[in-house]
């Protein structure tokens, strides 16, 4: 074993003797936090769908400066739901700093479920699924991915899961990410890279029917292809902000150190 294979399984044990410790009543409460830009139409039926989801004792919608009707379906929600409580950036500030807002208004909760403001599809079993690992000390963080519902969204999941921002972790753990990396979309790539260096238990959570209509489809053409851009830069300075290279060279060097050592180049 490396040392630095060691250091994260020393790590990862700290992490989960963390999570271990905590059994008090609140450590099983669960905040879900929902940033939003622009999701008028789709929002509502996100809340819609959490309304009945006993699981959650709080609900924090982050409106990030948008300019359509998504403050208003949020607020409309907190007055049938008790749990909502809606946050309004007065502009657009990105997805990271939504989420860290969020996790302001949710302090006191043991676990946070992560949801994004567009889904389709999404029930209190799901929910569930995310939510109970965490919970019941099986994981660190679980990792929701979509299947079955529409290929597109299906096949981006497959070929990149850590992108998904379907995810509940304990919440003490969000305090050591990088929020420099995590800034705009980089949250999912900074948690991921969290997870990685620090030996978090990361278990993946199937989404049976559960999707989301690409960038494209409710931006239109041109700024959908100009916000996947942005989205895309965001994630690789992530990944380098976060430590990315730092964790993939060395396993990358002794790769090929076995594989010189087997065929007889070293």
């Amino acid at each position: 074993m490396s040392e630095m294979e060691s250091d994260v399984k020393r790590k990862g044990q700290a992490a989960r003797g963390a999570v271990s410790s905590a059994r008090s009543p609140l450590a099983r409460r669960v905040a879900c936090v929902i940033p939003a830009y622009n999701e008028a139409g789709r929002v509502e039926k996100v809340l819609a769908g959490l309304r009945f989801v006993e699981r959650l004792d709080s609900i924090v919608v982050v409106d990030d400066g948008s300019v359509d009707g998504t403050l208003g379906e949020a607020r409309a929600a907190a007055t049938r739901d008790p749990r909502v409580r809606v946050l309004h950036n007065d502009r657009n500030r990105g997805k990271g700093a939504a989420v860290r807002a969020g996790l302001s208004a949710a302090a006191g909760a043991g676990a946070i479920l992560l949801l994004d403001a567009d889904l389709e599809g999404l029930d209190a079993r799901h929910i569930d699924d995310l939510v109970e690992p965490v919970l019941a000390d099986q994981a660190e963080m679980t990792l929701g991915l979509f299947i079955g519902g529409k290929w597109n969204t299906d096949m981006s999941h497959r070929l990149a899961p850590w992108l998904s921002g379907q995810r509940c972790l304990r919440s003490e753990l969000l305090h050591r990410i990088d929020w420099s990396a995590a800034e705009g979309y980089g949250i999912e790539t900074a948690l991921t890279i969290a997870a990685l260096q620090r030996g978090w238990r990361v278990q993946r959570v199937p989404l049976p029917g559960v999707w989301h209509p690409p960038s494209e489809y409710h931006r239109g053409l041109g700024d959908g292809i100009r916000n996947r851009a942005q989205m895309y830069l965001q994630i690789a300075r992530a990944f380098y902000r976060a430590g990315g290279l730092q964790w993939i060279f060395p396993r990358l060097r002794d790769w090929l150190r076995r594989t010189y050592s087997e065929l007889n180049l070293g």
